[in-house]
């Protein structure tokens, strides 16, 4: 409700304005139910004070609910109104310049299709506005009569005779969509989806719908066939393998199969069992993470199916899992960050991704070593990783390293410091402890900021050197 609104009494002191073009174009043709409704709406759009439900509203023109939507739906026929919802029930009011006018359908034109309409739906009248919706689907696609009545007993017989008539308007649509327009016509399509039912009822029973085949069905059915190419042994492996869900789904995933070029039962069956193994390890990848997603489908496509076709298997990708919960690294992003780095090095059985694990465990026992050798006093990190690395690089023991970090000891960067003294050593090849003995004058030399090049020396050095290769 708004913060500032008028009174009751307040608003009945205003007018509620009805374009002239209404009356015209539109309240001739009008049931005096629909125009009531019309100008009930146009009043509660001028005075929003009155907060009110398609129920209330209902109740304040002494209608049906039904009666109130369906009449909405004959107004957004025209153009005059658009039904923004169905629940809660919500309609916007258009300008009338933008509806088209409505079609002037003479009564008498139908009185006989009328009568027998109503026949075949004896436990309900039918209103007004339900015959001017089928007679506008008659106009506006060109079914007959004749062709509309059998799509309404189709539809009752399905139904039963209380069936309302928008899935009656529905079936009526599809039909002239398709151009099923004559008594003969539409009895074709009826036959031919008669003699589907039993192949639906199959599909219908995989898919642990228990209710009738329904037109909506055979089109799906004649789809799949006729434009995709599937026999129907292949459909029903395809809805088992779903095990439940609709037709929609089902459709969903016919595309999907096609798309894939997965055509007969035993390759339906091999992408099936392959899926389902996805989609249960991405459940359990989750669950390791610690996150939980209601549909998964994307993170199986865009996170899950590429690990595995990269050559994770179910062991490793768990075990990154856990250690990604561990470093708060615990979404398929981060996990992704994980698996492409150890990627990059060859990591990815399960086997590979222990052992590395368990060197870089080692790896951060010596560094904690070299690190209080060295006087510092942390937990190594990334940086004292990569120096690691570079000084294996340069063929350098543990030994020689933990010997590097004691001459460091004192300074005022130490790793720096470090990093320099084992530069130095490797350009003189001095790779043991030996060798640091013999060659201690020249060393104290070195570490006394005694230069062996002066800052010229060095600027032509650098002129000479195109390149520095890693």
């Amino acid at each position: 409700m708004a913060f500032c609104s008028f009174s009751k009494e307040y608003s009945a002191l205003h007018n509620t304005s009805v374009e002239n073009a209404f009356i015209y174009d539109y309240l001739p043709q009008a049931t005096g139910n629909a125009v009531k409704i019309y100008l009930y709406g146009l009043f509660l759009c001028h005075n929003s004070e009155f907060d009110m439900s398609v129920s209330a509203f209902a109740k304040e023109l002494s209608l049906s609910e039904e009666e109130v939507r369906d009449t909405f739906l004959y107004w957004e026929e025209f153009g005059l109104v658009s039904i923004l919802s169905e629940e809660p029930f919500s309609v916007r009011y258009l300008p009338l310049a933008s509806g088209a006018k409505p079609r002037k359908i003479k009564p008498e034109k139908y009185a006989a299709f009328s009568e027998s309409a109503q026949m075949l739906i004896p436990k309900r009248m039918l209103s007004t506005n339900e015959y001017s919706e089928y007679y506008s689907i008659m106009e506006t696609f060109g079914i007959k009569p004749e062709a509309f009545l059998m799509i309404i007993k189709y539809c009752v017989d399905l139904k039963g005779e209380d069936i309302g008539y928008r899935y009656i308007a529905a079936v009526a649509k599809d039909f002239g969509q398709r151009k099923i327009c004559t008594p003969e016509q539409v009895e074709q399509e009826l036959s031919s989806y008669i003699l589907r039912t039993a192949e639906l009822e199959k599909i219908l029973k995989a898919l642990s719908l228990r209710r009738k085949p329904e037109i909506e069905d055979s089109n799906f059915f004649s789809k799949w066939t006729k434009e995709l190419g599937f026999e129907t042994e292949s459909i029903l492996t395809a809805a088992k393998s779903m095990k439940k869900g609709s037709m929609k789904k089902l459709d969903e995933f016919m595309l999907e199969l096609y798309n894939r070029k997965m055509f007969t039962k035993s390759e339906i069956q091999s992408y099936s069992e392959k899926k389902h193994e996805l989609y249960d390890l991405t459940v359990k990848i989750n669950r390791a993470l610690g996150i939980y997603y209601d549909v998964i489908d994307t993170e199986v496509d865009a996170f899950v199916s590429p690990w595995v076709s990269n050559g994770f298997d179910e062991e490793s990708l768990l075990f990154i899992a856990k250690y990604c919960f561990k470093k708060r690294k615990n979404t398929p992003e981060g996990m992704d960050e994980v698996l492409s780095a150890l990627q990059k090095i060859g990591v990815i059985s399960y086997e590979s991704i222990a052992e590395y694990f368990l060197s870089l465990s080692r790896d951060d026992k010596f560094l904690s070593s070299v690190l209080e050798t060295a006087g510092i006093s942390r937990k190594p990190n990334g940086w004292d990783r990569e120096l690691l690395k570079q000084w294996r690089l340069w063929n350098f023991s543990e030994e020689m390293i933990l010997e590097a970090a004691k001459i460091a000891a004192g300074k005022n960067s130490p790793l720096p410091y470090m990093n320099s003294v084992l530069g130095a050593w490797k350009q003189k090849g001095i790779f043991s402890k030996e060798m640091i003995e013999r060659s201690a004058p020249q060393q104290n030399a070195h570490f006394h900021n005694e230069r062996v090049y002066d800052k010229e020396q060095l600027d032509k050095l650098i002129d000479n050197i195109d390149e520095i290769d890693f």
